[in-house]
C-alpha cells in the first residue's frame, strides 16, 4: 500500500506537484507585487492578525487546522472526479493566499522564511500533491469522455489507489504541518511581525 503510493508519487504526481509549485511562486509574486503597490498593507495586517491566535501554544489545539486544511485537500480530489480541472482553482486561490501573506509586512522575504516555510514546507506540497492526484482523477475522465487515450487501469482501481494516495500521501504532511503551524510558526511571526 505504501510502497504503491510512493511509486506513484515518483512516477506520476511529482511532475505535476513541481509544475503546480511553479505556477505557484509566479503567483506569489504577482500577488506580492500587486499587494505592495495598490493594496492598504494595514488593512491587510490586521486582517491576518486577528486570525492568529494569541493564546500559548501549549493551550492552542492543531486538530481543528489539520481538519480544515484536509478537508479542503480531500474536497480539491474528489471533485476530481467531475472531468474538469477545477484542482487549478485551489493551486491558485492557495497561491493567491500565501502572496497576500508575505505581502503584510516590511519584508516579503522575512515573512515567507518565518510565518510561511515553517510549515510550508508541509502544506504546500501536500496541497500540491492533492492538486495532482485530482488532476489524475480528472484527466481520466476526460481521456474516457473525449475517447483520446485508452487507460491501462479500471476506474474503481482508479479510486482506490486515489483514497489510499491522500491517505499516505497527504494526510501526513498536513498532520505534521498544522503541528508546526500551531506550536512553531506564531514563535516565527511574532519575531516578525511588529
Amino acid at each position: 500500500m505504501i510502497r504503491g503510493s510512493i511509486d506513484r508519487f515518483k512516477s506520476i504526481y511529482f511532475k505535476k506537484a513541481v509544475e503546480y509549485l511553479i505556477v505557484m511562486a509566479i503567483v506569489w509574486i504577482i500577488v506580492l507585487i500587486y499587494a505592495k503597490n495598490f493594496m492598504d498593507t494595514g488593512s491587510l495586517v490586521h486582517h491576518f492578525t486577528n486570525g492568529i491566535d494569541k493564546t500559548a501554544p501549549s493551550e492552542t489545539n492543531f486538530l481543528p487546522l489539520f481538519f480544515w486544511n484536509f478537508a479542503g485537500a480531500a474536497v480539491v480530489i474528489a471533485l476530481g472526479v467531475i472531468p474538469l480541472p477545477i484542482y487549478w482553482y485551489y493551486v491558485l486561490q492557495n497561491a493567491y493566499s500565501v502572496g497576500l501573506v508575505i505581502s503584510i509586512v516590511g519584508s516579503p522575504f522575512l515573512m515567507f522564511v518565518g510565518g510561511v516555510l515553517p510549515h510550508g514546507i508541509f502544506e504546500i506540497s501536500a496541497q500540491v500533491i492533492a492538486a495532482a492526484i485530482s488532476a489524475r482523477l480528472a484527466w481520466y475522465g476526460m481521456n474516457k469522455f473525449l475517447k483520446r487515450k485508452r487507460e491501462d487501469i479500471k476506474y474503481i482501481e482508479l479510486l482506490k489507489q486515489t483514497l489510499t494516495d491522500t491517505l499516505v500521501l497527504v494526510m501526513p504532511l498536513l498532520f505534521v504541518a498544522a503541528i508546526v503551524e500551531t506550536y512553531i510558526t506564531p514563535i516565527f511571526i511574532k519575531m516578525i511581525m511588529p
